[in-house]
């Protein structure tokens, strides 16, 4: 699996919407996308659940009023019919007001009930007309007219009565008054029922509208509700969802997985907060790929460098100190793998430093023997030899390699007088001060030899071998104290510098005719 999918495959298990709806997540979606601010977004949402509630009290007050206006129609209507009631009584009672005045015919009081009686049906239908709630308006017309002409009738009877005709006054109340009368209770009965009828249509307006409110409030809060979860659910996760998916990067972070990416779709802070934590983890990724490979690097570094002591500490063990530095610092360039070289090699080897020993104490024979050592190396390096090494109380020391050199022998040559040179003063400060000194004798020749790291891998040294290394050894022994002696070849190389006296001619094995052998000294003259 690469990078980018094991990201992915992390990101996609951390958009956990929990218990949302699958066909709420493309509203998350949108909702997030919105280019706007999460304090906007919050605003809009609670917004639009106040919107919610507001409708849902204006149709509440709507509904309640329209009941109590049906309230007030159905008190009207009530009022209206005992009303027309209290009119049919006021009608019976003006007949019987009438009876009795015509029964009495001497009592006075009578005739003023019976307009008394006329004068609450008057009011009363002048009420009905202003307060009533009566559907059709000509039927208080009629009853109006129909009054007026029971009135008039009334009248007619009350004038014939007070000019004592009664039972010219009788015989109108009873053809006309009291016939009419009936006519205005009819009509009085159908106020009432058209009364009591609007009383029933309404009260049933009234159940349904009640039924209707219960039914609209109920389903408008169950809508709300319904409205308002899915709203807080899809703005709650529209900020829970970069909110999860940013502290999942943060802890892939934590472990050190600065690849992490983080994808949303919200365009508000949260947006923008993923963007920077998005630019963060690349420059802490950038940051972390520079510092891994400056530890490589470092360890390449540390490691060459390391290579690079031990190669200079073993170069300074054989060439002095500042040669060794070029050749480490690549100025110069040379190789220790074994190989056939022309070379010239050196052997110096002290006289009496057994029976020194033996006359010395132990510290006065290593002090002698350390400032001895160290006076030659200094002409070894002086002259650009290598130092092989000590062999007990011998020096060997080759020129040509590792840095090649043309004079070599001539190097090798000038190097040996120096050192009898130095002995000289040596000499006379190491009899005063241990009244023993030392003397060597030296060795030179010239001639292929084999040079390089030579050994095991626990342990290598860089050296000569071959014949000619041989020789110069044998050379050294052969030497008397403060005597040279050196190879035809190398004599061949010098003679231009020093004189040389033929003293000897040896065999050596390996080599098919005799060699000569030179003493030599500084040239004379």
């Amino acid at each position: 699996m690469s990078i980018d999918a094991a990201h992915h495959e992390r990101l996609e298990a951390s958009d956990d919407l929990g218990p949302l709806p699958r066909f709420l997540r493309p509203s998350v979606d949108w909702v997030a996308s919105i280019r706007t601010t999460v304090h906007r977004k919050l605003l809009s949402g609670f917004l639009l659940i106040a919107v919610l509630l507001l409708s849902m009290g204006l149709l509440s007050i709507a509904v309640l009023g329209r009941l109590n206006d049906q309230v007030e129609t159905l008190n009207a209507l009530n009022h209206q019919a005992s009303q027309a009631r209290d009119m049919i009584y006021g009608v019976t009672a003006q007949s019987h007001y009438r009876a009795m005045a015509l029964l009495e015919l001497e009592d006075p009081t009578w005739t003023p009930k019976i307009y008394a009686a006329k004068n609450a049906f008057a009011e009363d239908l002048r009420e009905i007309r202003t307060n009533g709630a009566t559907s059709e308006t000509s039927l208080l017309d009629r009853v109006e007219a129909t009054n007026e002409h029971y009135a008039a009738s009334s009248d007619a009877v009350t004038q014939l009565f007070e000019r004592e005709r009664y039972e010219q006054a009788l015989s109108v109340h009873i053809d006309q008054e009291h016939e009419i009368s009936h006519d205005l209770e009819a009509e009085l009965d159908t106020l009432i029922a058209d009364s009591e009828n609007l009383v029933a249509a309404e009260t049933e307006s009234f159940a349904s509208n009640r039924r209707f409110l219960t039914i609209a409030v109920a389903g408008f809060s169950g809508v709300s509700l319904l409205v308002a979860l899915t709203l807080g659910a899809i703005l709650s996760w529209s900020l829970i969802r970069p909110v999860r998916r940013v502290d999942a990067a943060l802890e892939q972070i934590a472990g050190g997985d600065f690849e992490t990416r983080v994808e949303v779709p919200n365009r508000d802070e949260f947006g923008n907060l993923t963007k920077n934590l998005n630019r963060t983890t690349g420059h802490l990724s950038t940051l972390y790929r520079d510092l891994q490979d400056l530890n490589d690097n470092l360890q390449q570094a540390v490691e060459s460098k390391v290579a690079e002591l031990e190669r200079t500490s073993r170069l300074r063990r054989y060439l002095s100190p500042k040669l060794a530095d070029s050749i480490v610092s690549g100025s110069r360039d040379v190789t220790l793998a074994p190989s056939r070289k022309f070379l010239t090699t050196f052997f110096s080897d002290v006289r009496g430093f057994t029976a020194a020993a033996e006359q010395m104490e132990p510290e006065e024979l290593i002090s002698e023997l350390n400032e001895y050592f160290s006076e030659m190396t200094e002409i070894v390096f002086k002259h650009g030899g290598t130092l092989d090494k000590y062999v007990g109380d011998a020096v060997m020391v080759f020129f040509g390699d590792p840095i090649p050199q043309d004079d070599h022998a001539e190097r090798a040559v000038l190097m040996a007088l120096e050192m009898l040179e130095r002995m000289r003063a040596l000499e006379d400060h190491w009899y005063r001060r241990y009244d023993q000194i030392f003397e060597v004798g030296m060795g030179i020749a010239t001639g292929w030899v084999t040079v390089g790291d030579i050994g095991s891998p626990a342990r290598t040294d860089y050296t000569v071998l071959g014949n000619q290394v041989n020789l110069a050894s044998r050379l050294a022994d052969k030497a008397s104290a403060r005597q040279i002696l050196v190879t035809e070849r190398t004599m061949v190389a010098v003679e231009h510098l020093v004189d040389g006296t033929l003293v000897d001619e040896i065999e050596l094995k390996g080599i098919s005719r005799p060699i000569k052998i030179y003493e030599i000294e500084p040239k004379s003259g």
